[in-house]
């Protein structure tokens, strides 16, 4: 209780502390366009670092072994194709949101389709990481789950609202730095206590419980998310110039590839301390209710902060969509009314039991596929530079309709079938707007 305690003061107070910075609108959308390279990096991790990759990814060992990297290296592959293709041309947009940027490649239809799938999908990727957050908020205080549920969510929204795109930026290296941490401490007991569930693993990247089909999904789905991601692209939207924002998409696949294997590892050696019959997103923890309290700490505090951190930058970036790119008013005060309204939205969705990857996967499937042919495309044709000879707005958002509504199934053919048509109707459209 005390450590939820006095993280929830530091929170706060960095909260009220960036609110007076981010009075000007800017500074809560694109952090006023100063984050450097290390800024930008650990953002982009933080984004992707969350529940999912922490909690259900450990969980997702303990249940299939070393195939459990797919989801976290898919999410590095992601960020090194978007280091190497896609940052240069998102941060010289001079965008505020990804559907604002999406306008000037795709036309302005196409803008409001992406906001109307980003807002409802990242608001399910919110109420994820608040699961999350309310197992470890039952850890660290021995609350009720729905209490707990409601102490760790009112805490996120309420800090997030507060600062903005500001004090997520600013938060996100100390936190990083802290997951990293927590997670090495994690290892080095459960190794040094018993390391023969690791030494004994098959390190095979497919088996009976986790086929290929499974893998090219996560591939897909994950990876397609960084490219299509509107929190990655927020992040590479406030970092202060182009080569800030390349470096900080290669920093980004190097921490994940790094964390891929510490978590994975993490849930492999749970196999011999947790007991058989728990649920794979309790592994973590009950495992950390079993450590004794140095690596149980540092456990917590690894976790909090990867949870902290990805869902402070989806809510952030879900508001200012629907401000932005919705509404179309640039107002902080505004956005911080919607970051209430959308983070009570997110808890009641965590509060029907839906588990952790479940809600990550559908959200991540719609939005991807509506999103990622349609940028791919653009950039393609930019890059070919081929002048448009007709200029097809209602095409383009015909390409981003399409592919988020075949992205609602989720099967593998159908995320293929989006992608592939959304593609070929944005290359069909004759080409967007030159950079």
């Amino acid at each position: 209780m005390l450590f939820f305690c006095l993280y929830a003061f530091l929170l706060i107070a960095l909260g009220l502390l960036e609110a007076r910075r981010s009075r000007e609108a800017a500074a809560f959308f694109v952090n006023g366009r100063r984050s450097g390279p290390w800024l930008t990096g650990f953002s982009l991790m933080g984004a992707a670092v969350g529940a999912s990759a922490t909690v259900g990814v450990a969980g997702l060992a303990w249940q299939v072994g070393m195939p459990a990297l797919w989801w976290m290296g898919s999410l590095s592959l992601g960020f090194a194709l978007m280091a190497a293709f896609l940052a240069r041309s998102v941060n010289g947009s001079g965008a505020w949101t990804m559907p604002e940027l999406i306008e000037a490649w795709l036309g302005r239809p196409a803008r409001m389709l992406a906001a109307c799938l980003i807002v409802p999908g990242w608001a399910l990727i919110l109420a994820a990481q608040f699961i999350a957050m309310g197992k470890l908020v039952a850890v660290l205080t021995g609350l009720s789950p729905e209490a707990a549920l409601a102490a760790g969510a009112g805490l996120l929204v309420l800090y997030s609202a507060l600062g903005g795109q500001a004090s997520v930026m600013r938060s996100d290296l100390p936190q990083g730095l802290m997951l990293l941490c927590g997670l090495l401490a994690g290892f080095a007991f459960l190794a040094w206590r018993d390391a023969s569930p690791l030494l004994a693993l098959d390190f095979s990247l497919m088996n009976e419980a986790f086929g290929p089909g499974r893998a090219a999904s996560f591939l897909l789905v994950m990876g397609g998310s960084c490219l299509a991601g509107p929190s990655m692209h927020a992040a590479l939207l406030s970092a202060k110039d182009a080569r800030s924002a390349r470096r900080g998409a290669w920093l980004a696949s190097l921490g994940l590839a790094f964390s891929a294997v510490l978590v994975v590892a993490l849930g492999v050696l749970c196999r011999g301390f947790v007991p058989a019959s728990t649920a794979p997103d309790d592994v973590l923890s009950s495992a950390i209710a079993l450590m004794p309290g140095w690596a149980g700490m540092a456990m917590l505090a690894a976790l909090f902060s990867a949870v902290l951190s990805s869902a402070d930058s989806c809510l952030v970036t879900a508001s200012a969509v629907f401000c932005n790119d919705i509404l179309r008013r640039r107002s902080a005060a505004l956005c911080r009314a919607s970051a209430l309204v959308l983070g009570l939205l997110a808890w009641l969705l965590a509060s029907q039991g839906f588990s952790i990857l479940g809600l990550m996967l559908a959200a991540c499937h719609a939005c991807m596929c509506g999103l990622l042919g349609p940028i791919l495309a653009s950039r393609l044709l930019a890059f070919l530079l081929l002048p448009p000879p007709s200029r097809s707005p209602r095409l383009c958002a015909a390409a981003v309709a399409s592919g988020g509504i075949l992205g609602l199934s989720p099967s593998l053919a159908a995320a293929a079938s989006a992608l592939a048509l959304s593609f070929a109707l944005t290359l069909a459209a004759g080409g967007m707007r030159k950079d």
